[in-house]
């Protein structure tokens, strides 16, 4: 009897675009998952895998739409966070506005999310899917396989900086690349025997010049660790059954949107490299 196949998708921004190549090239061979579990755009594109819909269809939907504006800015991160600095000074008057009702910017997320995964919870969709968020004040992992889906993608993807965090269930929520961003063991959890990591993670910057580019260089030093640490942890427990896939993508950023095809196209090459090494896996 073959193995129950799952996959866990990294976040990384407009990087995570090469998640819709990856699972394309999947679909097309054969291989689809059942389980599947992302963390913030891993999130979102495993969300909407999981919804059953074409991954054709949401090229387009995508190609479509001003990813800057609903995703991201027109601007780079570490813009993003200087500019965020006079909201910051701001706040300290007003007080936390996030806990009062979301920002226009998080708003055309949740929006945006609740139309594109149809109104769908959890617990209605055909594939079995969960993402992972953080909570803020205690820094747990929150893994969300309840409730409405559009709302558990928002959560996973609520990077500081550039959205506000969300309320789910009563915890503050933020994105789950913080704690756990490339979600092998919880496919794992699911009841996954074989199991895909779609890792995106990207070189350090070789030379940080200014103070919040230092700030962003130290989170990415954190975020290196952790994710080597748990992911020598999973291949200790699965072996053989951890399928590691490495889209290449060299000088895409977190917020270069405009580059979904490239992204996709670096998907869909590193899926067509690991299928022989997936095949293997499932026996």
């Amino acid at each position: 009897m073959e193995k129950r196949l799952g996959i866990a998708l990294a976040g990384g921004g407009a990087r995570g675009l090469a998640h819709v190549g990856v699972l394309s090239e999947l679909s097309k061979a054969g291989l689809r998952p059942q389980i599947v579990a992302g963390t913030s755009m891993g999130a979102i594109v495993g969300g909407f895998y999981a919804t059953g819909q074409g991954l054709e269809e949401i090229l387009k939907v995508m190609g479509k739409f001003d990813l800057h504006r609903i995703f991201g800015m027109p601007e780079s991160y570490r813009q993003a966070l200087e500019r965020g600095v006079g909201e910051v000074l701001m706040e300290r008057f007003r007080g936390p506005s996030w806990r009062k009702e979301p920002s226009p910017h998080t708003a055309r997320l949740l929006e945006f999310l609740r139309l594109f995964s149809k109104g769908l919870t959890f617990e209605e969709l055909p594939v079995s899917f969960a993402c992972v968020a953080a909570d803020l004040h205690t820094g747990e992992e929150v893994d969300i396989d309840s409730g409405p889906l559009y709302l558990g993608m928002a959560a996973s993807a609520a990077l500081p900086g550039v959205f506000h965090p969300l309320n789910w269930n009563g915890r503050w929520l933020i994105d789950g690349g913080v704690v756990n961003n490339l979600p092998v063991d919880v496919v794992a959890r699911k009841g996954a025997e074989v199991v895909i990591a779609v890792d995106l993670s990207s070189r350090l910057d070789s030379d940080p010049k200014t103070v919040v580019e230092v700030l962003l260089q130290s989170y990415a030093i954190t975020a290196q660790e952790l994710r080597r640490v748990k992911l020598a942890w999973n291949r200790e427990k699965l072996g053989e059954r951890l399928v590691l896939v490495r889209p290449e993508l060299s000088g895409i950023g977190m917020l270069d949107f405009e580059r979904l095809p490239e992204a996709v196209e670096a998907g869909r090459a590193a899926a067509q490299a690991a299928i022989p090494r997936i095949r293997a896996a499932l026996g």
